[in-house]
This record gives C-alpha cells, sequence and structure tokens, in this order.
C-alpha cells in the first residue's frame, strides 16, 4: 500500500533529519530490525497517519515526529516487532487513531508514550487486552485528552493494577462522571457518588460487583516462582512496616499491593523482614490452617502456614510449599 501523501511529504521534507535518527538509534541499538522498521512504516504508521490526516492535517508533522522516534526505541528495545514483548503497543496506537482521530492530533506525543508505556508494563502484568477494549470505549466519549488519559489510569487499576490505587482515586474525584463509571465497569446510568465514596473507604469494594459476600473471605493469591514468570525466588514471607504490607524473597522485598481489583508485588528495596505470624485479634494459625471467629481456612496443599502479617482491611498469609502468598478481606 502507497504512504498516504502528508505521511510522504513529511519523511520528505525531514529525510535528512530522520536519516540522523535512525543512525543514531542503530548505534544505540545494533540489533535493531530495519527491514521491520520499514514494515512499521508502511503498515500501522501509515494508517494511523491516514485517519488523523482526515481531522487535521497540521498535526501529522507532530504525529510523525512522535510515531518515528517512539517506534525506533521500542523496537530497538525489542518492545515491539517480531518476538517483541509487548507487541499490543501498536494495536493501541491503532485503537487511538480508529476511535480518538482528533484527540489523537490534539496532543500525539501524550497519547502515544503513555500508551505505549501502559502495554509496556502491561505486558509484564497480564490483562492488557482487556484494558484495550475498555480503552476504545473511553476514547470514543472522551472530550480532551487529558480526560482520556486520566481515564486509561483508572481503567488500568480496576483492570488489576492495583498499585494505581491511590492515584486513580485521586484522579477519579475531577473525571467526567460518565467516563469514570466506564472505566470502572458501571453503566453510567447507574452511577452514583455514593459508589466513590466507597471505593475510598473500602478496599474490597467493586461497583459493578457490589454483592461478593461477607468478610472475612478468601480473595486471591499474589506472586509466584521466577521460573513461572513470576517475582519469588523462594516461598515468601510476610511482614508489615509502618502500615504497609510486604513480602520477603531471598534477599528481594517488595511492597504488595492489593484491593478489590487485583494484587501485585512491586520492588521495594533491600532487607529481610523476620518471619512472623501477626494476627488480627481472635485469629490463630495450626499447621495449614487459618482460623478466625467463626470462619476457617484450610491450605493443607501448600504447606504450613510460615507468617501472617495484616492491615485493617488485609490479612496476607504465606505458605512453605508455595510461591503464592493468600490475601483475606477482613472488611
Amino acid at each position: 500500500m502507497p504512504l498516504t501523501p502528508a505521511f510522504t511529504d513529511v519523511l520528505r521534507g525531514g529525510r535528512s533529519e530522520f536519516n540522523r535518527r535512525f543512525a543514531l538509534a542503530q548505534q544505540r541499538y545494533p540489533g535493531l530490525d530495519a527491514a521491520a522498521f520499514s514494515a512499521l512504516l508502511e503498515g500501522s504508521v501509515n494508517a494511523i497517519v491516514e485517519r488523523v490526516v482526515r481531522i487535521d492535517t497540521g498535526a501529522v508533522p507532530a504525529l510523525v515526529d512522535t510515531l518515528y522516534d517512539t517506534s525506533l526505541a521500542l523496537l530497538g528495545q525489542r518492545w515491539i516487532g517480531p518476538g517483541g514483548r509487548a507487541p499490543s503497543v501498536v494495536s493501541g496506537w491503532e485503537l487511538l487513531a480508529e476511535h480518538a482521530p482528533a484527540l489523537l492530533a490534539q496532543q500525539p506525543q501524550a497519547l502515544i508514550i503513555s500508551t505505549a508505556n501502559a502495554l509496556s508494563h502491561w505486558s509484564a502484568h497480564g490483562g492488557g487486552d482487556d484494558w484495550l477494549l475498555t480503552l476504545a470505549e473511553l476514547a470514543s466519549r472522551a472530550r480532551n485528552p487529558d480526560d482520556l488519559l486520566r481515564a486509561g489510569q483508572v481503567a488500568a487499576w480496576r483492570h488489576g493494577l492495583a498499585h494505581y490505587r491511590s492515584s486513580a482515586l485521586e484522579r477519579a474525584r475531577s473525571l467526567d462522571r460518565e467516563l469514570l463509571a466506564l472505566a470502572l465497569g458501571v453503566v453510567p446510568e447507574n452511577w452514583h457518588e455514593s459508589m466513590l465514596v466507597r471505593l475510598h473507604a473500602e478496599r474490597w469494594y467493586r461497583p459493578d460487583r457490589p454483592d461478593v459476600g461477607a468478610a472475612p473471605r478468601v480473595v486471591g493469591q499474589v506472586g509466584a516462582f521466577v521460573g513461572f514468570g513470576g517475582r519469588f525466588e523462594e516461598p515468601p514471607l510476610a511482614g508489615e512496616i509502618g502500615g504497609e504490607l510486604l513480602l520477603d524473597s531471598g534477599s528481594a522485598r517488595f511492597s504488595l499491593y492489593a484491593d478489590a481489583y487485583g494484587a501485585n508485588v512491586q520492588a521495594h528495596g533491600d532487607g529481610q523482614l523476620l518471619a512472623a505470624q501477626r494476627l488480627p485479634k481472635g485469629w490463630r494459625i495450626d499447621g495449614g490452617t487459618l482460623t478466625g471467629p467463626d470462619c476457617a481456612f484450610a491450605f493443607e496443599e501448600r504447606g504450613a502456614i510460615t507468617s501472617a502479617a495484616h492491615t485493617a482491611d488485609t490479612l496476607v498469609v504465606t505458605h512453605a510449599w508455595s510461591h503464592a502468598a493468600t490475601l483475606i478481606a477482613l472488611a
């Protein structure tokens, strides 16, 4: 397929500068695949430019600049292209061009780079496809690029990136309520401000699934062996410092982020927690069984419970035979 004329004009007019950038990228990334880069320009990038040029021809130079440089960097780092770690990045760009070409014309750099960063991040956590589906819905409704970026982060939290909780809740305060509802999986007509109040106050509440059963209840697991794509070299141990739940594995320490939308761990720093069994009042451990007031949870198949830590609303326990820690909602 021939390049759209507007794309051809930008490349021709900046030929020497684009060639200079490509040569620098080849020095920085010796394995850069020139054929893959050409195919990307002629295929997806050209299609994106073609959609935007229908809306605003004046936006094309800035769009091409951003796509050229970002594609070079991501291809050189093996995020995209043949065997890339985050091939959905290009799908995300195409989605923006399809559903929000006017917004892409307004702020190409912010939207292209933010989407690339998000999908590179998703590649390590899984779930990016669901986020893209929500992003498509948001993109067609957002009034401006900033609203789309804020709504996209709220949606990322909803789709499992629990470490975004604080920033997502902050962005939710000023977000258009239709976008906020869509980002959280709620039919806009059913949205009520009390839902946002509860989201701030209740870690294990979801407005799209309000009836999930009473606490205490097991809400999931977090962590996996490094050989299976996880972060833990050894079965972890749990601890708590200053109200923050932590998991140690070998010589590495991780912050634990968990709520109704998911759970993950992020690198915290060096250090070693002592194995502890800090339990809420009225709870006890007997081998592989955790017993609380009017409830009991058996984890015998994972071995003895090796440690426990808790906050006001969350209890985490670890197991002798498992690289995954178990999460229990307390409230």
